[in-house]
């Protein structure tokens, strides 16, 4: 995550202020073992998304292939030194680094912690990395012939100017004592992104280009709309990974191993927000809506799912956010994109299911608030009941081809005419239910 904007007035030497706000807004915990940013990890899927290539980029690979890395050791600003201030992930302390700049772009000046530089970080990382992320994209992009910049640009908006050095924005490459692989600097005087050149594989490869792709939306977007809830927030960041051809593989699958869990609109809060949720939302507003719906959300005033609706009424779209929410997790289900309901950008295992229900059984549990349950339906059900307060919504799926989705109505018996077919059940808020097959 990045920190957040309510940070963005403290002054650099306020740390005993800053402390204790940020231990309550990231957790101690924080995200998994990432804990000041979930991170991107990896090349996830097949195509990316609107417009996507279907072929494959790994390593410091990117769309154009063949094409050299600028030599950066001859930009304007290779050499001047900077310092920034970096939260400390052992002390909880922002302390200053020390840094150098080693490439500066059209648009990015990049600056290596000198303790980092010739070990950690070598020169030919700093060349690819600008190369990614200025110049060419991985094949799995939106845009592969730019650069994750360029094209988080291209799709969500501007960088704001007003926070920019010089038209540019800086990147540091530190060490933050395990406190994450990448953030938004919300304390920084201007425009910054932090990657901690320790924890990432390599400063040229996918799992940094994700990184930087993501925390480049933070950017885009506080310009715009500083005060948006967390879990769009950071939806739409994990779905700029998508857009630019790189996936948060390990959230995704902890969230497909357990999608029954709180895992953001229910409370705001970044220490629930599941990263592989967010991606799967993020992603499918992405399939969906294109470059237009994703500048809208991101442009947006209105917050949380009123922003989302606004911008999918404001981009000629029907449904509400919550109704795509639905089609989503049938969508997750199914992961069939020839017949409608599937996902273009990813590829994946299906969700855990909670249990097949077979005629003449009962079963009960509770929805964690927008969690997903999936119960199978067992040979021979020729209905089913669930009784469950009024925040449940329950789906009736009919597997076959064209899929039938039958919203249920609680309390009231379901006739079942097919096979094979699954229940789908969420909730806007933690609600108990019972399922019975008859």
């Amino acid at each position: 995550m990045d920190v957040r904007s309510a940070l963005a007035f403290l002054a650099p030497n306020l740390v005993p202020i800053l402390v204790p706000i940020l231990a309550a807004l990231l957790g101690t915990a924080g995200c998994g073992g990432q804990s000041l940013e979930s991170g991107a990890g990896g090349v996830g899927g097949a195509a990316a998304g609107p417009g996507g290539s279907a072929s494959s980029a790994g390593g410091a690979s990117a769309g154009g292939g063949a094409a050299v890395a600028p030599d950066y050791s001859h930009s304007p600003c290779y050499g001047q030194t900077a310092s920034t201030m970096v939260y400390d992930g052992k002390t909880h302390q922002l302390n200053p680094v020390s840094a150098t700049c080693r490439a500066e772009g059209t648009q990015t000046r990049v600056y290596v912690a000198d303790a980092l530089f010739g070990t950690n970080v070598s020169q030919a990382e700093v060349d690819g990395f600008m190369k990614r992320y200025e110049l060419l994209g991985s094949a799995k992009s939106y845009r592969p012939d730019l650069g994750a910049l360029p094209t988080d640009e291209l799709v969500f908006g501007d960088l704001p100017s007003a926070k920019l050095r010089d038209g540019k924005i800086d990147i540091f490459v530190i060490d933050t004592s395990g406190a994450g692989e990448g953030y938004l600097c919300s304390w920084c005087d201007t425009l910054a992104l932090h990657m901690d050149g320790t924890l990432l594989d390599a400063l040229d490869g996918d799992k940094s280009l994700g990184i930087a792709a993501h925390e480049s939306f933070h950017a885009i977007h506080h310009g715009y709309d500083m005060d948006e809830t967390v879990w769009v927030d950071e939806s739409m960041a994990e779905a700029a990974m998508t857009v630019n051809g790189y996936g948060d593989p390990d959230w995704l699958t902890s969230f497909l191993e357990k999608p029954n869990i709180d895992w953001g609109p229910g409370s705001n809060s970044i220490a629930k927000f599941n990263y592989g949720a967010g991606l799967v939302f993020g992603s499918y507003l992405w399939e969906q809506g294109g470059p237009d719906l994703m500048r809208a959300i991101t442009r947006e005033p209105a917050n949380g799912w009123d922003g989302i609706d606004a911008a999918l009424v404001s981009t000629g779209h029907t449904q509400t956010g919550f109704e795509l929410f639905l089609d989503m997790a049938v969508a997750l289900y199914l992961d069939d994109p020839a017949r409608g309901w599937g996902f273009k950008s990813m590829d994946f295992n299906p969700p855990v299911l909670r249990a097949t229900l077979a005629a003449g059984a009962r079963t009960t549990g509770t929805v964690a608030p927008y969690g997903l349950i999936y119960e199978v339906l067992g040979d021979g059900v020729q209905s089913i009941r669930v009784d469950a307060g009024a925040a449940v919504t329950a789906q009736l799926v009919a597997d076959r081809d064209p899929v039938v989705v039958t919203p249920l109505v609680l309390g009231t018996d379901t006739p079942v005419t097919f096979s094979p077919g699954v229940l789908v059940l969420t909730a806007n808020a933690a609600t108990q239910y019972t399922a019975t097959a008859q």
